[in-house]
């Protein structure tokens, strides 16, 4: 008996003949694989698997660029469109001195107008946005088709006070 297994029985933690028992089994029994045939097929199984996996994943990512690259596009188009009307809208009068006040969500922002776009705007004849962070007076029809373009668009004017 090993000094440990002396202890073991001083202790009362264990008794003779599990001490034996113990001596006569062998520690490590190592087992034999009868098939060797599945232990091979288990790892492509697996890389099989994993290459699936990849290619379901890459074809996710691509399908997310195209969406995104289509957004953007349909964006672009969307945002020309409306840039173009602004543009051949614009009323804009380098001459005019009115400070004319509004109201952009909590900010006061201001232009110059002439007496006549003053007294159009209060009437809500006329409406404000923005091209190029310029801002920019369009008739009240062009504001409203940039909105059923862009709902998301800044067009302010005198109908916003009453809603």
């Amino acid at each position: 008996m090993s000094s440990l297994s002396d202890q073991l029985l001083k202790a009362g933690l264990v008794t003779k003949d599990q001490v034996k028992k113990a001596a006569e089994k062998p520690k490590f029994i190592k087992k034999k694989r009868k098939n060797t045939k599945k232990s091979k097929e288990e790892p492509s199984d697996l890389a099989n698997f994993y290459q699936q996996r990849a290619n379901e994943t890459n074809k996710e990512k691509q399908e997310a660029a195209r969406i995104k690259q289509e957004a953007a596009r349909i964006k672009k188009l969307t945002n020309k469109k409306i840039n173009k009307l602004i543009t051949e809208n614009l009323l804009n009068d380098e001459a005019a001195e009115i400070r004319y006040n509004f109201v952009v969500g909590t900010t006061i922002k201001y232009l110059y107008v002439t007496e006549q776009q003053q007294q159009d705007l209060a009437d809500g004849k006329l409406a404000i946005t923005f091209l190029g962070g310029k801002r920019s007076i369009i008739p009240i029809d062009i504001g409203h088709e940039i909105l059923k373009i862009n709902p998301d668009k800044i067009v302010v004017s005198i109908e916003d006070k009453s809603d």
